[in-house]
């Protein structure tokens, strides 16, 4: 069934529509996407100033204990290179004599302001060949530790940030501001000591070149728990007397910890030490521990950044290194603790705006979509009816004129006929007045059925009057064209149109036939007009018949 073709429409008329919409998606996604950057840039650089405020307190606290190291060791050296000569000096020195064959014993001044020496016996030395008692330098030395007894006094191990403050000698003995409650505690304190790395890494010429040592995390003796140890030689006139040290357990670094952390930083708060060790932690209520993949990537890059925040997954970590110990401060907050900060419920809300003004687009898209639509489906209608007849389905008078003279002109630009068919029905008047109008109507669709299911889909045809069409054949020939009508004439007078059930009628048409071939003619008036003649010869000559000649 040959179907001529609707006009052709300029463009898709969705197409700017769903262009529209999706550019104005992209920009809400692109400044919504921007102002999250933003908010992640402003909570990152929060994360880094509070953990940088409490490294700042913490480096604070460490440097007060330093200080107060380098001042005991200025003065210790002094005693050391000034020792006093004084009847309580000479009386320590020659007690000191018979107490240092004893395995264990103390030896203090009669003044309760001073701290005991705490020391073991010569035998007991010889188990280690870094120890040594000169005999050059003991007795000046022994005369320095008791001056320098007064001075730990001042140490107050109760307030202090440090729990413990020593001076451990190679000859023998220590002080302390604990002193030991035994002699079994005694001998086991010095033996720990001296074996510790804080007090053996420190002998030269291993001694490092800023003299302040900070140990690894280690376990305390008596059950003190992990702890860290600042040391320093004592090294007078080119020889190594011992070493001062200072003692930071778990328990007041975490305290500190407590005390400084902001209210902002609510995830998990970790102290390592510089082998990247933990030695205090301040658990959050949801702790989320990070797999060992996470752990891994974060020390590596602290070993390489002294201060910064990664992403893991759903957690934010930021980290600061000490200045004043080997160690590092580290804040793990999960994405949970993140959000339920200032900047996290912005977020929230930034976002949830986001997905409401993306509903609402959604919905005027629809809306518009619709409209649009609509639009499209009226203008289509409008465009049918302004090209078609309403009753036959075929192309009305001027669509049919323009869509011929379009069809002339490329057979002749390729050098193809064109033959045109005038149709008429035959004594249609008649079926008028004997059967009414709808009868009428009934007659034209079945001849335009019969005229589109003969035809070609290149074809066109056309109702230009009331009972007359016309049909255009490109590429076709006379003889052909006048087939074509024939074959439209014999199929339409087969045909019985149905009245009512009881009373049918048949119909005729008489057609006239010509072609751009006969006279080289390709103009659609000549040619409508030399076939509607024939027609005329037609229907003159009898009716029901096809005439392609004059």
């Amino acid at each position: 069934m040959a179907q001529s073709p609707l006009p052709r429409q300029s463009g898709n008329p969705f197409l700017p529509v769903h262009l529209c919409f999706f550019a104005v998606f992209l920009f809400s996604a692109f400044l919504t996407v921007h102002e999250a950057l933003e908010l992640k840039t402003s909570y990152e650089d929060r994360q880094r100033a509070q953990l940088s405020e409490i490294q700042k307190n913490l480096d604070s606290q460490f440097q007060e204990s330093v200080d107060e190291l380098v001042y005991y060791e200025k003065m210790l050296s002094y005693a050391l290179g000034h020792p006093l000569d004084s009847d309580n000096a000479r009386e320590a020195i020659t007690r000191f004599r018979h107490l240092r064959v004893q395995p264990q014993w103390q030896l203090q001044l009669n003044s309760p302001r001073s701290m005991p020496l705490n020391g073991v016996s010569d035998a007991w030395m010889a188990r280690d060949s870094l120890l040594q008692r000169d005999p050059v330098r003991i007795d000046e030395e022994i005369r320095a530790a008791l001056e320098f007894s007064f001075i730990m006094q001042f140490s107050d191990p109760d307030h202090d940030f440090h729990s413990r403050f020593w001076y451990i000698s190679r000859a023998g003995f220590y002080i302390s501001s604990r002193p030991p409650q035994s002699a079994q505690e005694l001998e086991l304190s010095y033996a720990t000591m001296v074996q510790r790395n804080y007090f053996r890494a420190l002998a030269p010429p291993q001694t490092p070149a800023n003299r302040l040592r900070w140990t690894s995390g280690y376990q305390g003796l008596f059950n003190e728990g992990l702890m860290l140890t600042l040391s320093t030689p004592i090294i007078s006139n080119g020889y190594w007397y011992g070493v001062l040290s200072m003692d930071f357990p778990q328990a007041r670094i975490r305290d500190l910890m407590a005390k400084t952390r902001h209210t902002l930083l609510q995830g998990n708060m970790v102290f390592l030490d510089r082998k990247m060790d933990e030695i205090a932690r301040l658990h959050a209520p949801d702790e989320v521990p990070l797999n060992p993949e996470q752990r891994q990537l974060l020390l590596g890059r602290m070993q390489h950044e002294p201060s910064g925040i990664l992403r893991l997954g759903t957690k934010f970590a930021s980290w600061s290194k000490l200045e004043n110990v080997d160690g590092y401060i580290i804040n793990v907050q999960t994405l949970k603790q993140g959000m339920q900060q200032e900047l996290g419920r912005v977020s929230l809300f930034l976002f949830g705006m986001w997905i409401l003004f993306v509903l609402l687009l959604a919905v005027a898209h629809q809306v518009i979509f619709r409209l649009v639509r609509r639009m499209d489906d009226l203008s289509a209608r409008l465009t049918w009816r302004a090209n078609y007849d309403g009753l036959t389905r075929l192309l009305n008078r001027n669509a049919f004129f323009e869509q011929f003279v379009a069809q002339a002109a490329r057979c002749q630009q390729q050098g193809q006929p064109i033959s045109v068919i005038q149709l008429d029905v035959d004594h249609f008047k008649k079926v008028n007045d004997t059967w009414g109008h709808h009868a009428g109507d009934q007659a034209l669709i079945r001849v335009a059925s019969v005229i589109s299911h003969t035809l070609r889909k290149y074809d066109s045809a056309g109702r230009i009057g009331g009972e007359e069409f016309c049909i255009v054949l490109p590429e076709t020939r006379l003889e052909e064209a006048s087939a074509v009508a024939e074959r439209i004439r014999a199929r339409l007078a087969a045909k019985t149109i149905l009245v009512n059930a009881s009373t049918t009628f048949n119909i005729t048409l008489s057609a006239g036939v010509s072609s751009s071939e006969e006279q080289d003619d390709y103009h659609a008036e000549s040619l409508q007009a030399r076939a509607d003649s024939r027609l005329y010869l037609a229907k003159t000559s009898g009716r029901n018949r096809v005439c392609s000649k004059d």
